[in-house]
């Protein structure tokens, strides 16, 4: 069977706005009040705590910098909130301004386990898409006007797409991995020519590391997880839980077009992964030349390429953890479906860690469908779904926990999500 997924934009999940008894309540003189309260007890507001339905209200809300109608010309104030919103019809979860105020604000039902990243586009004319196709180009300029929370009390994340704030709902899960705090190893970089380009690759050495035959855990994005994201003392933790500590090296994607070619499957960044770095891995950090111990792991794209790496790679990369794999690739463009790359190949001793996002909603059941047929070939395969979208919030926390369940003693449980999940043989 040859299998032709093919990536479709489909629209977001309604989610039902509610008239929030907060906002519904205050009077033109109330606010200047409002905003001190909400000043101490933070953003989002919280209704319920989502027992009996696994949902409850979060009322965002943004102060207008230039105060109220007669002075400000923003006219529209719309949320972008990481698998709650669907930037095709930013109109649905669009704020309303409290007359005669700087108050906007909407109040809208999400799931009680949900965290996310949000962050406000206020605009003075009405935002949709070019031919109702929200493609990446328009929304990058869109987000260029993209404000963060300053009423939210955890600390603003900085990326490449700009600031945001993050929303952590009363059941979301703790995250046992991720910390703000910085690691208590070492961390080096190196200038490495990979596939024909020169680029930054990172290599941090957790306490407790052993001197020969390094378990080692390659991950792409390397910039994301150094700088924006720093997985360092994360990783400390792999060890401190009681799992053989790994030498993390975490390669530089360079730049958004480059990303795109060699995180597509690329054969030529497949050989340099196994003919070059893997090999000078060796030779100069005295990373392990044992597959089972050779763990290749990315987001999305990432995840996609480290699935393609531990099924073509066997006997370099024997364990692929992915968070948001890709699988809709490579949709109308050429290349080998993942889907077919496992109906094609023989059962080996490859493992597989899949995570995809339950609010992401167009890519959910490609993840399901990879599972399925992992488990059919007789894969040793551990797979769950977090209440999120297409998130770094939440991949710097899984991801970590992907590469534990790699190298744990039997028996492990994550005490977020109860007992691994796991399928195949």
């Amino acid at each position: 069977m040859k299998w032709s997924w093919k990536l479709q934009r489909m629209p977001g999940p309604e989610r039902r706005i509610v008239d929030s008894e907060v906002i519904r309540n205050l009077k033109q003189d109330d606010v200047p009040a409002f905003w001190n309260r909400v000043a101490t007890t933070g953003t989002p507001l919280v209704m319920g705590d989502g027992a009996g339905t696994g949902s409850v209200v979060a009322t965002f809300c943004w102060r207008d910098p230039d105060g109220d109608e007669s002075a400000s010309p923003t006219r529209h104030v719309y949320l972008d909130a990481n698998g709650i919103t669907d930037r095709g019809n930013l109109e649905r979860t669009a704020l309303t301004r409290v007359s005669g105020t700087d108050l906007w604000h909407v109040s809208i039902e999400v799931p009680d386990r949900w965290r996310g990243a949000y962050r406000f586009v206020p605009s003075a004319e009405r935002l949709a898409p070019p031919d109702g196709h929200p493609g990446w180009q328009w929304w990058r300029r869109v987000l260029a006007d993209a404000r963060s929370d300053p009423f939210n009390a955890l600390p603003e994340r900085v990326a490449q797409s700009g600031t945001s704030s993050e929303a952590v709902m009363p059941a979301a899960p703790r995250q046992r991995w991720w910390t703000d705090t910085p690691g208590r190893g070492r961390l080096h970089e190196e200038s490495f020519d990979l596939a024909g380009t020169p680029r930054s690759v990172w290599i941090y050495e957790p306490p407790g590391l052993v001197a020969e035959s390094r378990p080692v855990v390659v991950m792409f994005d390397g910039r994301t997880w150094v700088e924006e994201h720093p997985l360092a003392a994360a990783v400390d933790s792999i060890g401190d839980a009681g799992a053989r500590v790994p030498l993390v090296v975490m390669v530089d994607s360079v730049g958004i077009d480059l990303r795109s070619e060699e995180l597509g499957c690329s054969p030529t960044f497949a050989a340099g992964l196994v003919v070059e770095l893997l090999p000078w891995l060796r030779r100069k950090w005295a990373a392990t030349d044992d597959p089972a111990s050779t763990i290749v792991a990315g987001c999305s794209l990432g995840g996609l390429t480290a699935c393609h790496l531990a099924l073509t790679e066997p006997d370099t990369f024997g364990c692929a953890v992915s968070l948001s794999g890709s699988f809709w690739w490579p949709g109308a463009a050429p290349g080998i479906s993942i889907q077919d790359r496992v109906s094609r190949t023989a059962v080996f001793g490859s493992r597989f860690v899949l995570e995809v996002g339950s609010l992401e909603w167009m890519l959910t059941e490609s993840n399901r469908e990879v599972r399925d047929l992992l488990v059919e070939k007789g894969f040793d395969v551990h797979y769950r779904e977090f209440c999120g979208g297409h998130e770094v919030l939440q991949w710097r926390d899984r991801l970590i926990a992907g590469v534990f369940e790699m190298l744990h003693r039997p028996g492990w449980q994550d005490e977020a999500y109860g007992s691994h999940v796991e399928l195949g043989r």
